[in-house]
């Protein structure tokens, strides 16, 4: 199994088809148009769904399924330092995920905050969390002062002054 090259192309191929299956399927539900051709209104989210699927075939074949389950046992078995990072890097992404779902309800300062103290406490740890606090909550009301009135841009406001 050693002289097996690792690469992630099969489980890469495996998540083009399976998005490609749903987005298809989301955008054959679609409402038709009133007017005109039925299929006008999902002709390019199902062409995105065909390419999305005729891509992810070309992964497997090419790349194979053995490669991918090798790159998943390196992974297991790889250092320490490198698993911290990545959950790092995983929960950033889920972060960012978090931070989006609350942006329009909590408001721009309040979600900004949250999300740069977060951030602020995975780069520099949890010694550090005045300063984190302090530096996130200067630069949501800075940055919510500079573009809501001298740019005048608006961003979603504190949820209980509406």
């Amino acid at each position: 199994m050693s002289n097996i090259k690792s690469n992630w192309d099969g489980l890469t191929g495996l998540f083009s088809i399976v998005f490609g299956l749903a987005y298809g399927g989301y955008a054959y539900s679609l409402p038709q148009p009133m007017f005109g051709n039925p299929l006008e209104a999902i002709f390019l989210p199902l062409t995105v769904s065909a390419i999305a699927i005729f891509i992810g075939l070309l992964l497997i074949i090419t790349g194979g399924m053995t490669p991918s389950f090798a790159a998943i046992k390196a992974l297991l078995n790889e250092s320490p330092k490198r698993k911290s990072d990545r959950r790092k890097v995983a929960t950033t992404a889920l972060l960012c995920v978090f931070y989006a779902m609350l942006f329009e309800h909590a408001g721009y300062v309040i979600s900004t905050f949250l999300f740069m103290f977060s951030m602020l406490t995975i780069t520099c740890g949890l010694g550090f969390w005045k300063k984190s606090a302090l530096i996130s909550l200067i630069f949501a009301v800075a940055i919510f002062i500079t573009f809501n009135e001298m740019l005048s841009v608006n961003l979603p406001p504190f949820p209980f002054f509406n």
